[in-house]
């Protein structure tokens, strides 16, 4: 082995590790803020139930009591603010992904770029297809 497909081959290896490891902070990050979302739901779910007209909240590190129905926007809020994360995290996972796999001299994965028919394709779908 020369020099030079010695630098190369370290050179790939470097880039690998380097994509590997931004995959698994991304894998980290979607699992936080998957237990963020579930956590937020489980309180929205309750708050919504409640009756009381004030509650309790935790706003950062501070409990704050307010009105209810302030609470439950905040909360929708905060579940919008963590879905649109973890679509963005999703979406430069995909591209990680196939970037690693480019480097290894892989094929991208196939099923990473699937999207749902919309209601047009499905129902042209559907009329040409009577078992739908």
């Amino acid at each position: 082995m020369s020099k030079k497909e010695a630098v190369r081959s370290v050179d790939i290896i470097s880039q690998t590790e380097e994509l590997a490891d931004k995959i698994l902070v991304n894998k980290q990050e979607l699992t936080v803020m998957d237990k963020r979302r579930q956590h937020n739901r489980e309180a929205l779910r309750v708050i919504e139930k409640s009756e009381e007209p004030k509650v309790w909240i935790t706003v950062g590190s501070m409990l704050v009591k307010m009105k209810r129905e302030q609470a439950i926007q905040l909360l929708k809020k905060d579940q919008q603010q963590i879905e649109l994360q973890i679509n963005l995290i999703y979406s430069e996972q995909k591209i990680l992904v196939n970037k690693h796999r480019d480097v290894e001299f892989k094929s991208p994965f196939s099923g990473t770029n699937l999207k749902p028919l919309d209601r047009k394709e499905f129902g042209a779908l559907k009329a040409n297809l009577p078992m739908l």
